[in-house]
């Protein structure tokens, strides 16, 4: 009997965390029930194992996946006309960092020179460029964490896996922002040094210098703005609805959401699109 009532209260247990972490009907601007997920890519992963039916992604790695990578294109279509947001990528430093200053120099210098479009042609994102070419900007008088960095002979940038930004082929690491950021290291002379990081405490690892930046697909807004010091835009980008293409008949729009599960990656763009903030 004891075991049974053991059994019980551990299912009980279960469930209670598992409505924790979901979000009904009543607190979405869409959808039945939010899911959040680890990683864009588990949203994918939920997608085609059908514990969700619709996921919230960057439409940078949603085209990328479902047009080249043969698991999920074969399975996984993004919902046409649906684009929730337009917004741009940006590289995060520690409020007040000089380094982002000397980042903008190169990301500048290195489209200036052709550099950066050859190098997102590689990936199929050329089309999403948006450098700034005329930025200028006073050179900083405090350079306290840039002389950190420098010291430490290293560059270490915090990063998630999602293709095309950063993902693994074989044992190397690669992906546009990946091989950027070699390349703005081989300007600024430092190395690089990539971190896997939890997406949803990224702000704590760059505050806690666990990292020096976050280089990863890191869409601007005014609250990142103000908590740290964020780049030039450097790549467009829009939070699309990705779906099995089973059912590509039944959801056209948001409004035929409304009994869907929906998924995206905590603390990302994706989910402020479908729950609303407290405030």
């Amino acid at each position: 009997m004891k075991k049974v009532i053991t059994l019980i209260i551990a299912a009980l247990m279960c469930l209670t965390a598992l409505c924790a972490c979901s979000k009904t009907d009543s607190k979405l601007n869409f959808g039945k029930e939010f899911v959040p997920a680890g990683s864009q890519l588990d949203v994918l992963v939920q997608l085609n194992a059908k514990s969700v039916d619709v996921g919230i992604m960057d439409s940078i790695m949603a085209k990328y996946y479902t047009s080249q990578d043969s698991k999920y294109a074969s399975a996984l279509t993004v919902i046409d006309g649906v684009k929730l947001t337009t917004e741009q990528y940006g590289i995060a430093a520690r409020k007040g960092s000089a380094l982002i200053y000397y980042i903008n120099n190169a990301l500048v210098k290195l489209s200036k020179d052709g550099t950066l479009k050859t190098l997102a042609d590689k990936f199929g994102i050329a089309s999403d460029l948006c450098i700034d070419e005329s930025y200028t900007a006073a050179e900083p008088t405090d350079t306290s964490d840039w002389d950190y960095i420098k010291q430490n002979g290293k560059l270490i940038i915090g990063y998630t896996l999602f293709a095309p930004i950063a993902y693994e082929d074989g044992s190397n690491l690669t992906g546009f922002d990946v091989e950027l950021a070699r390349l703005v290291c081989a300007k600024l002379g430092i190395e690089p040094e990539f971190v896997i990081i939890n997406w949803n405490t990224k702000e704590n690892s760059l505050k806690g210098k666990s990292i020096d930046c976050i280089w990863n697909g890191l869409t601007i807004d005014d609250d990142r703005k103000a908590a740290m010091e964020i780049s030039i835009p450097y790549l467009n980008n829009n939070q699309v609805a990705v779906i099995r293409k089973d059912d590509a008949g039944k959801y056209k729009s948001t409004a035929d959401m409304k009994d869907a599960i929906i998924a995206a990656e905590s603390g990302s763009a994706g989910e402020a699109c479908v729950v609303p903030s407290e405030e």
